[in-house]
């Protein structure tokens, strides 16, 4: 947590924080001083000490918008308006310890946090917006509020907002919108994985192309017999190289990726069986997000933090899962590092 922080001349002069009892002010700029580098702060006996502070200063700094409480945790306040109050540079911010609060958090299009997923002005997840790198610089949220909207459909199952087409004249059904996008990611994560697909058998004919000097004949060109007899085919090490008997098979490469393949089949495997999941094969998101993550971390380090989580957020399904994944997996890696 950083030793100072900044305090603007329109905090000070703005009618909410002006309208406050003085001892509630106080306590105000003590928690500003105190909070984590995303505005969560946890309430001190220290502070409530030094000025003798109540629930009641609290609950008039909540009721004045100022703070947000977090039910099922008396001890955690969220600074509303952190994101207007403070600006911390990159290289300084560090992210804060309680990422299960910070998970319940949204920003509005003035970059206050809510709690409201649903508010008409929310543009994304405080998780969503801090992973990509914190921008304040967007021109057009309407895009992002649109994606968002969807993201709630998506992951709700069901839909709780309007959500409108692009061109923002006319609404849409709810549930058919929600179908639509199930629909539609469905088809991105099958199109992502024909192309890796069709990436890998275009890679295999270059290499046969190769080994032939160029003028062999092309692999696609052999005929579903002995495309279906040469599939079976293995190296010498008992892998499947889907390339004719006796063709340059490019080891090196091939080992690396089947390495690589098989290490995130057995990551995704342990998910499973820590969570008490079946994922689906299609889910692309995990598969691409583990094979970035291993290339980045020890596995023994990856595990722990996939353990931690578990703790955290048991219970979950697929979906949730995937969210929880994409958005903290790495910030629970940087916590076992």
């Amino acid at each position: 947590m950083a030793e100072r922080r900044m305090l603007s001349k329109s905090l000070l002069m703005d009618n909410k924080f002006l309208t406050l009892s003085n001892d509630s002010k106080s306590l105000y700029l003590y928690l500003l001083m105190f909070a984590d580098d995303d505005g969560i702060v946890k309430r001190s006996i220290m502070i409530d000490s030094v000025l003798n502070a109540t629930d009641n200063n609290y609950s008039e700094l909540e009721e004045k918008g100022l703070i947000i409480a977090i039910s099922g945790n008396d001890e955690i306040r969220v600074i509303t308006n952190w994101n207007g109050i403070e600006t911390i540079r990159e290289k300084l911010y560090s992210p804060t310890i309680y990422l299960n609060v910070r998970s319940r958090l949204y920003l509005k299009t003035d970059f206050s946090y809510t709690l409201n997923k649903n508010d008409p002005s929310v543009f994304s997840s405080a998780d969503k917006w801090i992973n990509d790198g914190r921008p304040k610089n967007i021109k057009d949220f309407k895009p992002l509020i649109q994606q968002h909207l969807k993201e709630v459909q998506y992951m709700d199952g069901t839909s709780t907002v309007q959500v409108q087409d692009m061109d923002g004249t006319s609404a849409s059904p709810d549930q058919n919108r929600s179908d639509q996008y199930r629909l539609d990611q469905s088809r991105t994560d099958q199109d992502s994985k024909d192309q890796i697909s069709q990436e890998k058998i275009n890679s295999a004919n270059m290499q046969l192309s190769s080994s032939n000097g160029g003028m062999g004949e092309n692999a696609s060109s052999v005929d579903s017999s002995n495309s279906s007899k040469d599939h079976n085919a293995t190296s010498e090490s008992g892998r499947d190289t889907g390339l004719p008997s006796g063709a340059d098979t490019g080891v090196n490469n091939d080992t690396t990726n089947n390495s690589q393949d098989k290490d995130v089949k057995i990551m995704i495997g342990y998910i499973d069986q820590v969570f008490n999941l079946e994922l689906s094969e299609s889910n692309q998101r995990i598969a691409l997000l583990l094979e970035t993550i291993l290339n980045k971390y020890e596995e023994k380090y990856v595990k722990d933090a996939i353990d931690d989580l578990e703790d955290d957020y048991s219970g979950v399904n697929e979906q949730q899962l995937t969210s929880l994944l994409v958005n903290h997996l790495e910030d629970y890696i940087y916590k076992e590092k």
